[in-house]
């Protein structure tokens, strides 16, 4: 996908609208992050900053709207599938597994792009 200007277009967010019991959380939010571009959601608390992040990760699902990642229409993914694009988000609140290093940490969420079993893995570790 490229805009007018023939950059590749990385993340489209279009008329994207979600609402929580008759509150409207997002009306009709749309964006477009070009490669290369440094872009940022800004905006005082209850804005719905979350809200858009949550509906690009597929946390929450939109009432209307569409979301492009790669040119492809992510709107309804499972959060799973979308991670597995490339699509991941770290939360405010931050909890690490006690007694687990900083690497050990790290690699557990990752654990969905590893080609092989954990057996697999150890015995060609070892």
């Amino acid at each position: 996908m490229k805009d007018n200007d023939g950059e590749k277009i990385i993340l489209k967010v279009e008329n994207i609208y979600l609402e929580f019991g008759g509150v409207m959380a997002l009306d009709a939010v749309g964006f477009e992050v070009r490669r290369g571009e440094i872009f940022a959601i800004i905006g005082p608390n209850g804005a719905g900053k979350t809200c858009i992040l949550n509906c690009i990760n597929g946390f929450y699902n939109p009432a209307k709207g569409w979301i492009f990642f790669g040119g492809n229409d992510i709107t309804g993914l499972p959060p799973y599938k979308i991670a597995q694009l490339g699509i991941s988000r770290t939360f405010q609140n931050i909890q690490l597994y006690t007694g687990l290093s900083t690497i050990d940490n790290l690699m557990a969420s990752r654990h969905f792009m590893f080609k092989a079993t954990v057996p697999e893995w150890a015995w060609a570790s070892g």
